[in-house]
């Protein structure tokens, strides 16, 4: 049965109240009866654009839906599920801005205590497996409802994946949580998408499942679902079943090298995958343009959490004073999933609303002082780079070994937007909180010289990641000698400029290719370099990642030869002697030096 087309977008007046609604008193004041899409979130309820159920809320609002949001419901009870009633269209379920495992456990499995998307920065207000355990208690309380599962979680879940928790592949989290679609990458288009189809057609849904009505024409785009038939889709991408990865390591390490390579095209095909008897279909991307990026920062965001928390989010203060120029990125490190969520192609705001953004702040944001905290994405000096190739390429990285020659990589476009924001009126100083590719940075000077003089709020935060070229190589990160080389010009520019200013390098542990040698090589560059660093990352291999793909299987899943992965007590060792210093640490430092046979380095390196 078909009902009448949905209203275009609507009016700021139209859309109501500063918050959307997150209970029926909300209801009652915006005289609604039932709403349109229900959200809920494993995160605190901010209504900001750096969090993904807002986004995705404000977002369908302004075209035209009804949205509510339940923000970290109390899994064991029913009550808070219940509390916005039943949705006319579907729930929409995220684990929040993180895996929920990520978000609950460290590297070495044990349990995190604090969580910077939760109230008073307390742990334990989502569960494990948030996605899963969302959906299966709105499964049984509104039977029928369909559910949207979407955010980092499903995102980086949408296949057969390996899972470092369970030790094992698991399926694709649509078949795990028994949702109906789910939303991958960037998904606000194929959210609106589902939403115009299930309320224009209320079997739409069982038709698509049974293979009687089909998307080959008109897919939703960010969007998998499962479906008994695939014949009328042709000229898909076939991967290896879920049996036989999971069975396989070489089929594992084949399947991901084929979807990896096919989602790096502008235009990738459909991607299927076999699972017991049935098909996941992985419709394709279609990311906002420039001017549709800059149309969704311009909703009506609250720009604040919600008025029922008393305690603050440590996630909140990281954003509440900053904005995103851009989405995607470049780089294509192995052990990042940036490009396999976001897409490994720029997508940038205009420099003008960036700008009015910033004029927001200064006048509406409470607290501010006139520092801006950032203005970047996930490399904040990406901004305004492109792809020069029609259909774009099947490169890992278009910077690394060498700067692809269809890359417009001109620094031209970050310089203009820092020196234009730091010079509006109120704008005392703009920081760079998200980070750079020092590598990009060394090639321009006037770039340097700006960056160096006026965007370091004291230290500045780098990421070499290693030193040893055979690490380098399987993180797919510059050589050594660009570090020190940036490191020498920073130093430079600071003297130049008369501020005392610091480097804070980021290293990772026991990444694959890792071995003990490589990890104590880097420790005496450390000490040499007189680098001592707070914290150290010990690789935590998470689903969808090149570097995790390496961790399962032992295997580069490019060249198929075999790769050194750290496990056990090596683990340790690597991440002990990058802080050799630290008293905790001495003994795990002298059993691994005595493992390599150089006990006479033990007093120089933990002194």
């Amino acid at each position: 049965m078909h009902k009448p087309s949905p209203p275009g977008p609507l009016s700021q007046r139209e859309r109501g109240s500063e918050f959307l609604p997150v209970d029926k008193t909300d209801l009652k004041k915006r005289k609604i009866e039932q709403l349109d899409i229900i959200i809920v979130t494993g995160d605190a309820y901010i209504d900001h654009p750096s969090f993904g159920a807002a986004l995705i809320g404000r977002y369908l609002e302004a075209h035209g839906f009804s949205v509510g949001i339940i923000a970290q419901p109390d899994w064991k009870s029913d009550k808070d599920f219940q509390k916005l009633g039943k949705p006319r269209l579907f729930f929409a379920v995220s684990a929040g801005n993180m895996d929920s495992m990520v978000g609950n456990y460290t590297s070495d499995k044990k349990i995190r205590r604090n969580d910077m998307y939760s109230p008073g920065n307390v742990a334990g207000h989502r569960p494990d497996r948030a996605t899963i355990v969302y959906t299966s208690k709105l499964k049984g309380l509104f039977p029928g409802v369909p559910v949207v599962i979407g955010g980092v979680e499903a995102s980086l879940r949408r296949f057969a994946h390996y899972d470092f928790w369970d030790d094992k592949v698991r399926r694709s989290l649509l078949f795990d949580a028994k949702a109906d679609f789910l939303s991958y990458g960037m998904g606000e288009k194929g959210v609106v998408q589902i939403a115009r189809n299930l309320r224009i057609n209320s079997r739409f849904l069982a038709a698509l499942k049974n293979g009687t009505e089909t998307l080959v024409s008109g897919s939703i785009f960010n969007t998998a679902i499962i479906v008994k038939d695939i014949s009328e889709y042709k000229d898909a991408l076939m991967l290896p079943s879920f049996e036989e990865v999971a069975a396989d390591k070489k089929k594992f390490a084949e399947a991901f090298k084929l979807h990896d390579i096919e989602g790096r095209l502008k235009k990738p095909r459909i991607i299927i995958q076999p699972c017991q008897g049935r098909y996941l279909v992985v419709f394709p991307p279609d990311n906002l343009t420039s001017k549709e990026l800059d149309a969704l920062f311009e909703l009506p965001f609250a720009r604040a959490p919600h008025p029922s928390y008393h305690a603050p989010i440590p996630a909140w203060d990281f954003v509440k004073f900053s904005t995103l120029s851009h989405r995607g990125c470049f780089g294509g490190c192995s052990f990042c999933s940036i490009g396999q969520h976001q897409g490994k192609y720029i997508v940038s705001r205009s420099l003008a609303s960036i700008k009015k953004e910033v004029k927001d702040i200064l006048m509406k944001q409470p607290g501010f002082t006139g520092n801006i905290l950032d203005v970047g994405g996930p490399t904040s000096n990406m901004y305004g780079m492109t792809c020069t190739k029609e259909g774009g390429c099947t490169r890992i990285s278009c910077i690394y070994p060498a700067v692809c020659q269809n890359l417009d990589s001109s620094l031209k476009p970050s310089l203009k937007l820092l020196k234009e924001v730091r010079q509006i009126p109120g704008v005392k100083k703009l920081f760079i909180g998200s980070g750079i590719r020092y590598d990009l940075a060394l090639a321009d000077p006037e770039y340097m010289d700006e960056l160096i003089q006026h965007h370091v709020g004291g230290q500045l935060s780098i990421a070499p990641e290693h030193i040893c070229e055979e690490v380098l190589l399987m993180m797919g990160k510059p050589k050594a000698k660009t570090f020190l080389d940036f490191q020498e010009k920073f130093e430079s520019l600071s003297r130049k400029h008369g501020k005392q200013q610091f480097l804070v390098p980021y290293f990772i542990s026991s990444h694959p290719g890792s071995t003990l040698e490589h990890s104590l090589e880097l420790a005496l560059f450390m000490k040499e370099h007189h680098i001592r660093v707070e914290q150290v990352q010990n690789f935590l291999p998470t689903p969808m990642t090149v570097a995790t793909c390496m961790y399962y299987t032992g295997l580069d899943p490019f060249t198929g030869k075999p790769v050194h992965i750290p496990k056990g007590e090596e683990r340790s060792f690597q991440r002990a002697l990058l802080q050799s210093k630290l008293e905790k640490n001495y003994r795990l430092v002298a059993k691994a030096l005595k493992q390599l046979h150089r006990e006479d380095l033990l007093k120089a390196l933990t002194r």
